[in-house]
C-alpha cells in the first residue's frame, strides 16, 4: 500500500475516510461533496480493500470522472461535464 499520494497530482479538496468501510464512505462522501463546485478535485483517502472496485464504480454511476488512483489515494474531477455547461 502506498502512504503518500502521487507527487504530480493537483487537488482542490481532500476527503480521508479513515478506516471506514466502502459503503459507509460512499454515504459520507455524497454528503461532503453535494456543495462543492463541479469540476472540483478531490483527493479521496479509502484503506477499505474493496476501493480499488467501488470507487471506480461510484465515480460511473455519480458521473465523476476518476482522474488517477494509487490506493488507498483516488484523484476524482466533480461532474466535469456540468462545469463545460456553466463555463461553456
Amino acid at each position: 500500500m502506498t502512504e503518500s499520494y502521487p507527487e504530480h497530482w493537483v487537488f482542490d479538496d481532500e476527503f480521508d475516510s479513515g478506516d471506514e468501510s466502502c459503503g459507509r464512505v460512499i454515504i459520507n462522501l455524497h454528503s461532503y461533496v453535494k456543495p462543492l463546485a463541479p469540476g472540483t478535485r478531490l483527493m479521496l483517502i479509502s484503506k477499505d480493500p474493496a476501493a480499488p472496485v467501488e470507487f471506480p464504480a461510484w465515480c460511473r454511476m455519480t458521473r465523476n470522472t476518476l482522474l488517477d488512483r494509487a490506493h488507498p489515494f483516488y484523484l476524482i474531477e466533480l461532474k466535469p461535464e456540468q462545469k463545460e455547461r456553466e463555463h461553456g
